[in-house]
């Protein structure tokens, strides 16, 4: 289906051509659950640090005073390594889904979005999206929903120049708000 889309790329579209990899979804992944207002606190670094020390001073209390804190220090420790490792967890699964689409070619336009894989060919309007956040790898277009649960991420290694980027970014701007 991607040697259907060949003719050359428009200057009202941008054309990005990428493999899904899982360093760019575990990218897609944080950018979304940091944009999420105050219940991405959690899953912030030093968030997470925090978390993990108080559950090894339980720990340590515990050696100490054993009164009953291993318990609680274990979860805490689990609970901070859980959520730090998380999106690694997410994207694998994701990856292996994907996988088979190989080469997915993505087209933006004023219409909207086409994904365009080895089995797929998807076409979503501006309306499914309600903002869009921006990370160094990644674009990640959530849905309109409050907490911007859904998203798709659109990986910047796949467009062709610089400057597609920049229209990119532009053509972004004019459809979505920027979180």
């Amino acid at each position: 289906m991607i040697e259907e889309q060949t003719a050359e790329p428009r200057e009202d579209q941008v054309v990005l051509e990428y493999e899904h990899q899982h360093a760019d979804l575990v990218e897609g992944l944080r950018t979304l659950v940091r944009t999420r207002g105050v219940a991405a606190l959690v899953y912030r670094p030093a968030f997470l640090a925090v978390f993990g020390l108080l559950g090894l001073g339980l720990l340590v209390l515990d050696v100490s005073h054993p009164e009953n804190f291993l318990l609680p220090g274990l979860m805490f420790v689990g609970c901070a390594v859980l959520l730090y490792f998380a999106p690694h967890f997410t994207a694998r699964t994701t990856l292996k889904a994907q996988q088979h689409q190989g080469l997915v070619r993505v087209t933006v336009n004023a219409e909207g979005i086409r994904a365009t894989g080895a089995h797929a060919d998807v076409h979503q309007t501006w309306g499914n999206f309600g903002s869009y956040a921006e990370s160094d790898r990644v674009f990640v277009l959530r849905s309109p929903d409050r907490g911007g649960r859904c998203a798709m991420v659109l990986v910047k290694r796949g467009a062709a120049q610089p400057a597609d980027l920049d229209r990119l970014r532009t053509m972004l701007d004019r459809h979505l708000h920027h979180v």
